[in-house]
């Protein structure tokens, strides 16, 4: 089961035009990875730390799929998710991604 689910999840990052709804699935496949992730061989930790980036890489467009189909600390708190898991805070990297960014640009002149 572990190995189709993180194979999934590898997959499924990758393609970040996908509805909310599929996004939200996403979300909860790496809440059950993390649930597995001391089950985890060496290599299947290597390659959910490669989706995470991938995951990271396409957070702002999934992000956007999210706020089509609902407000994410909405759906935080109603499906009790842990603090722990990251994957569920993309508004909060995305603000934090955002401030960085004007600094710089304010820095830069």
């Amino acid at each position: 089961m572990k190995s189709n689910l993180l194979k999934y999840y590898k997959v499924a990052v990758e393609y970040p035009d996908v509805s909310g709804f599929e996004v939200l699935e996403l979300l909860d496949m790496r809440s059950k990875l993390s649930e597995l992730e001391n089950s985890l061989t060496a290599n299947e930790k290597v390659t959910l730390e490669q989706a995470d980036e991938m995951l990271m890489d396409n957070m702002k467009s999934f992000y956007e799929k999210i706020q089509e189909i609902g407000y994410l600390p909405e759906l935080r708190k109603r499906t009790e998710v842990l603090p722990s898991h990251w994957w569920w805070y993309m508004d909060k990297f995305i603000i934090v991604g955002e401030k960085h960014r004007k600094k710089a640009d304010i820095a830069a002149g």
